[in-house]
């Protein structure tokens, strides 16, 4: 064969498995990342979401402290909708409590531990779990992210991509304005409606699958401070949350006596 027919042949060759290299849905910026994750958690069927959500805080005058601490393990079918949570709370001073949510379109019941299984409404659900929970569980509500993407910091990880939020006092105010709307009295929300909040921090890293472009995990930590003339409530928060078994849930089964 003609030796410039193989160096021709041999430079295609090479053209292609460099193009073979490239996909065409890598993420071109943090923006385009969050629309990719966006749609794919738009087309999810199901998925299993664990949460560990810890939040203590202390007043000034007179000194008080309280905590929280809740552990969520779920399962979701999006189609017709089904969620079964199950509930661990941990309250100062008391003994955990084991719950269990189930819901079935509208219809939301709940049962602690060898009781019976009663109703239970969307703002109950989220006065018991926190504003943050509902956020994230049992799917997460990228849309509240998105105003603050074009600062946000993108990162390619062993599995993924990293979108790392860090949020400034005035995002801080205009996120929490929007996380506000998922509490029941959100003219009451403490960081956003009353007080003078100052931030000290508000970080958020968001997870993504760099071939299914699912959420995979989303950290989020926060200390803030809320003075009223001279008195002050001091929140710590952390929230982590993880996403799997997209698709591949085993079916939920209506628990015996709920929804009857």
């Amino acid at each position: 064969m003609n030796k410039r027919i193989i160096v021709l042949f041999l430079a295609v060759i090479v053209l292609a498995m460099a193009g073979c290299g490239k996909t065409s849905s890598a993420p071109s910026s943090a923006e385009d990342l969050l629309k990719k994750a966006d749609q794919a958690m738009k087309d999810l069927q199901s998925v299993h979401t664990s949460i560990v959500f810890d939040e203590s805080s202390v007043t000034s005058e007179p000194v008080e402290r309280s905590s929280k601490k809740l552990h969520i393990q779920s399962n979701v079918e999006l189609d017709p909708m089904k969620v079964s949570e199950e509930i661990v709370l941990q309250l100062p001073k008391q003994q955990p409590k084991n719950l269990k949510i189930f819901r079935q379109d509208e219809q939301l019941m709940i049962k602690e531990e060898d009781g019976e299984w009663q109703k239970m409404t969307d703002d109950e659900r989220i006065k018991l779990l926190d504003v943050w929970v509902p956020f994230t569980a049992p799917l997460m509500d990228l849309s509240l992210l998105e105003p603050f993407v074009k600062d946000a910091e993108l990162e390619k990880i062993d599995y993924g991509y990293a979108l790392q939020f860090s949020l400034p006092p005035a995002d801080y105010r205009k996120f929490m304005e929007q996380v506000a709307v998922n509490s029941p009295t959100p003219e009451e929300f403490i960081h956003t409606h009353t007080g003078f909040p100052v931030l000290d921090k508000m970080d958020i890293e968001l997870t993504i699958n760099e071939k299914t472009f699912f959420v995979t995990g989303m950290k989020l930590s926060a200390n803030v401070t809320s003075y009223f003339d001279r008195d002050y409530v001091r929140y710590k928060q952390k929230l982590d949350a993880t996403y799997s078994y997209f698709n591949d849930i085993d079916p939920i089964q209506m628990p015996a006596g709920a929804l009857n």
